[in-house]
């Protein structure tokens, strides 16, 4: 049994709110496809929307998002916007919970 330590930090109503809104960031399957793409390599809109099929729309909304909880970052080269996390805490997150999911998914 794991023990956490109940402080005031998440006790704190608009703490926990925050934290609710990530998990619900990350509880959208589109935004986790996303997310897990991101995490193995960079990548433009263009390539996203390739490797997902989804509209270039839909790509940019999903990174909007994301950046404004900045979950995501953006760097440009050139004409184009490459997206990635750099995050290590993001990533090991996502990890985890994709790790979980295959232990109590089947």
């Amino acid at each position: 049994m794991i023990s956490i330590v109940v402080d005031r930090w998440t006790t704190d109503i608009p703490n926990v709110n925050k934290i609710s809104q990530l998990f619900k960031l990350l509880g959208n399957p589109k935004r986790l496809q996303l997310l897990y793409l991101l995490i193995q390599h960079s990548m433009s809109v263009s390539e996203i929307s390739m490797k997902l099929n989804w509209e270039q729309s839909g790509v940019s909304h999903q990174l909007q998002l994301l950046r404004k909880y900045n979950l995501v970052q953006q760097r440009r080269e050139g004409k184009t916007v490459i997206y990635h996390l750099e995050d290590p805490q993001v990533m090991t997150l996502i990890a985890d919970v994709l790790s979980h999911a295959e232990k109590i998914i089947q």
